[in-house]
């Protein structure tokens, strides 16, 4: 791993495949390969340093408080809360505020346009759809012939309806963001950072900010960095939705479901933000400060990755260790067997957040840690996801419990079972019972 993902980079910039689809979306950076990568990446890589995480916090904040209140109303009408909606509606809430300036407020609602997209993006197929596809990818470039020149939906891996309704709302907003800029108008989200990230690339002055340390000299592209096509900076902002949507949703909804199982857990993360939290909202300082958070926040993501699986391609032929690999052969990355095997985690497949005391991390190698990836293809969105996490839980925890019984999914004493989709599942939604704490608790 450290060969391949590191030190050896060059060799294996790109991903083992693309993705099939007539949208934009399949030219984005997660997708992109070798120099058009690069390219893609030295642009944006700015627009996510921590100094511009700071420019969104407010709107973070805003919609963390807004989940407190909800799951507070929860709790006083005695109501399940249905954990895979109201976490979708938490993140694709901060997408719309954070990039694309839309004064969105999406939890509590039964019904939201942008919330249902952002969960239908990829089209995942199941059943026979799925057999259909497989069988006719069995022949070379059939299933992207059927995609993006006869246009036919099945062999698309992005649900056209919501890839229309994105581009509608991008095309629109972007003129609109490229009129105000000329007058000296800005919004602080990210499409505006993206566009001025674009416009420094195309005047010659994209340069490597000093705090954004992840961009190294293997990412950059060589000479003058040409900036961003419209088709890519569409590209480039439904992959900010997509990949913000469901690292964050998928990460919240599995923490709440640890701690629902593990009472004991939930109390210590309580104890720690009522002794560390002075105000209602806590602050940077604050928040750095509250470690136990990230070790619950860490320990959901070692069990629960969001991308469980992550491929590379060879470009030249080479052999590590008397293994050769191939040029142009793929190679597999199991991180969620990884992050769950024994030789590096004393209780692999207990929720335990002592996996990430500091004792724990300095006697194991970093690498058995990879739920973001590693190396200079490093997720770009992480700093924002571990920011969004951190942010509910702090505001949750003071306010409400969440708890299961004999009404909840699954039932107290029970666990969720699992479908073998990929990232993980459940098979029936998870729905949790929430209690008010008191205010001497």
């Amino acid at each position: 791993m450290r060969a391949i993902l590191v030190k050896d980079f060059n060799n294996f910039v790109s991903r083992g495949e693309g993705l099939v689809s007539k949208s934009a979306f399949g030219s984005s950076l997660f997708f992109s390969a070798d120099d058009a990568w690069r390219r893609k990446r030295q642009i944006m890589s700015p627009t996510f340093s921590s100094g511009k995480l700071k420019r969104i916090s407010k709107k973070v904040i805003d919609s963390a408080e807004s989940l407190a209140d909800f799951l507070e109303e929860c709790a006083k009408a005695g109501r399940l809360v249905p954990l895979r909606d109201t976490c979708g509606a938490y993140s694709s809430e901060i997408i719309a505020k954070t990039g694309f300036g839309i004064q969105a407020k999406f939890i509590g609602l039964e019904h939201s346009q942008f919330t249902k997209y952002c969960k239908t993006l990829l089209n995942i197929r199941l059943g026979w759809p799925r057999t259909v596809v497989q069988l006719v990818n069995l022949i070379p470039n059939m299933g992207a012939f059927c995609a993006k020149v006869l246009g036919i939906q099945l062999f698309d891996s992005v649900n056209m309806d919501a890839n229309r309704y994105f581009t509608t709302i991008l095309s629109d907003t972007i003129l609109e963001r490229r009129r105000q800029r000329r007058t000296g108008v800005t919004h602080g989200d990210f499409l505006d950072l993206i566009l001025e990230a674009n416009d420094a690339a195309s005047a010659g002055r994209l340069q490597q900010e000093e705090e954004n340390r992840e961009v190294t000299a293997s990412e950059l592209a060589s000479g003058p960095v040409r900036g961003l096509s419209d088709e890519e900076v569409y590209a480039e902002s439904i992959l900010v939705i997509f990949a913000g949507f469901e690292t964050t949703a998928s990460t919240l909804q599995w923490a709440l479901y640890e701690l629902a199982q593990n009472p004991d857990i939930q109390e210590k993360a309580y104890q720690e933000v009522k002794r560390v939290v002075k105000g209602k909202t806590p602050t940077q300082e604050e928040l750095k400060q509250l470690d136990y958070l990230d070790q619950v926040i860490n320990e959901t993501l070692r069990l629960f990755p969001p991308a469980p699986l992550v491929d590379r391609k060879a470009r030249e032929t080479r052999t590590y260790n008397g293994v050769t690999i191939p040029a142009g052969s793929k190679v597999m990355f199991p991180f969620w067997h990884l992050m769950r095997d024994p030789r590096y985690w004393e209780t692999p497949n207990t929720f335990n957040p002592e996996h990430f005391s500091k004792e724990a991390r300095e006697k194991r190698d970093p690498l058995a840690f990879t739920p973001f990836g590693q190396g200079p293809r490093l997720c770009l969105g992480m700093r924002l996801a571990l920011l969004e996490l951190k942010m509910a839980l702090a505001h949750l925890l003071p306010r409400v419990k969440v708890v299961l019984n004999d009404r909840t999914e699954p039932r107290q004493g029970k666990e969720v079972k699992m479908t073998p989709l990929g990232a993980p599942t459940p098979e029936k939604p998870v729905q949790l019972a929430i209690e008010l704490r008191s205010d001497d608790a």
